[in-house]
């Protein structure tokens, strides 16, 4: 008997249609870099001689891909990987999905990590003692599959108990804070500076260690003026630009 192939085909019963797999294809492509951002696709004629379909097909594929935001059609011109560069606006009420939002994005912020421990270098403005506890939360924004930022925030324990099995379902730091009973906080002070990326940080952006950071240190208050959020989120320099705006 003539011995059959593991390897999936287009043509097997089950498999996802050609122009959803070669989606997949280009989306990775674009995540990875290996479609630089900013970068023209080659035609249409080049595309489907590559992935053996029509270009029918491959059109499907790409309305997919600008529906989605990795890729814009300039008439006349050709298609274009869109390049990943966010006006973050830091204010009283700085929200990463209203920011997201004006950028004409979508993004996922993931939890990735959460304990309660002291309060240690967050101690003063909080308002604590370094030895009480507060809650830990590691965080992880991705914006097209590409991770852009990574935060480190506190909040006081007690009061916030349980912020991280809020947050994880909510998916909103604001949502997770206003079913604790937090109805509104801001922005206290905002602290700007850049640098490498530790190794750690590197691997978790998916970028190289000499690709440069910007880190933003913060802490907020709650409706009563009381400390209610401390942390510190870094950048990728290459996908962020940060925008200080003057409030009245």
């Amino acid at each position: 008997m003539k011995k059959t192939s593991d390897t999936p085909t287009l043509a097997r019963a089950g498999a996802a249609p050609q122009w959803e797999r070669i989606a997949a294809v280009l989306r990775a492509e674009c995540v990875s870099g290996s479609l630089a951002p900013g970068s023209r696709l080659p035609n249409e004629s080049q595309l489907a001689e590559r992935f053996g379909v029509n270009r029918h097909t491959l059109r499907q594929a790409v309305r997919q891909l600008s529906l989605e935001g990795h890729l814009h059609v300039v008439q006349g011109k050709g298609t274009f990987v869109r390049e990943l560069v966010l006006d973050y606006a830091l204010r009283r009420r700085t929200r990463m999905s209203e920011n997201l939002a004006q950028a004409g994005e979508r993004g996922r912020r993931e939890l990735l990590a959460h304990d309660t421990r002291p309060a240690a270098e967050w101690a003063a403005v909080l308002g604590l003692t370094a030895s009480q506890p507060v809650e830990w939360l590691q965080t992880r924004t991705v914006v097209r599959g590409r991770p852009i930022s990574l935060s480190a925030t506190v909040y006081p324990s007690p009061r916030c108990a349980g912020i991280a099995q809020s947050f994880a379902t909510l998916g909103s730091i604001s949502a997770a804070l206003h079913a604790l009973g937090v109805a509104d906080y801001v922005r206290a002070r905002s602290v700007v500076s850049s640098r490498l990326p530790s190794a750690v940080e590197a691997d978790l952006l998916a970028r190289p260690a000499a690709s440069p950071v910007l880190v933003v240190q913060f802490h907020s208050l709650d409706q009563d003026g009381l400390p209610i959020e401390a942390g510190r989120t870094v950048f990728a320099a290459d996908a962020v630009q940060l925008q200080v705006e003057h409030e009245r």
